[in-house]
């Protein structure tokens, strides 16, 4: 299921309790087989589903360990998903400058990529994240940026 459809989910209540266990167990067997790609994989699938519970902590701390496996298997898709997600935490936290610098950093991955998909979230959350600073020009031209992409031409 990709991202965005977890996202939604969440939103509607979906009870990820089956889909947390198998991510646990993925995150027990992986260091097992030496399987980094799949360990990283099931941190940020495991992050995801703890946020969706409100379990923010414990999702941080799962992002940050596929943080790290994203730099050290040089996964730039991956890494800017996890800056994405760390910046909706860090918001939620009020931690609004840090949240910020992630996604500036999501953005540059982003474009150098040519990942218009996770752009257009990249520019949604950081209008979001400008209107709560109180940043209305931040937030009309992120918000404008997202729905350029968004849009079909």
């Amino acid at each position: 299921m990709s991202r965005a459809k977890r996202q939604h989910a969440a939103r509607r209540g979906v009870d990820f309790e089956s889909s947390g266990s198998r991510y646990k167990s993925d995150i027990k067997l992986c260091p097992y087989l030496g399987n980094k790609d799949g360990l990283q994989a099931s941190y940020g699938n495991q992050a995801v589903v703890l946020q969706g519970w409100g379990r923010l902590e414990e999702a941080m701390t799962l992002h940050k360990k596929e943080e790290a496996l994203c730099l050290e298997l040089d996964k730039k898709d991956g890494l800017s998903r996890s800056y994405g997600s760390q910046a909706l935490i860090l918001r939620a936290w009020g931690r609004l400058e840090e949240a910020m610098a992630l996604l500036e950093e999501q953005e540059a991955l982003c474009l150098e990529l040519g990942n218009r998909s996770s752009l257009t979230y990249c520019y949604a959350n950081w209008g979001l994240l400008a209107r709560e600073q109180r940043d209305p020009k931040t937030e009309r031209e992120k918000m404008a940026a997202a729905l350029d992409i968004y849009s079909p031409n």
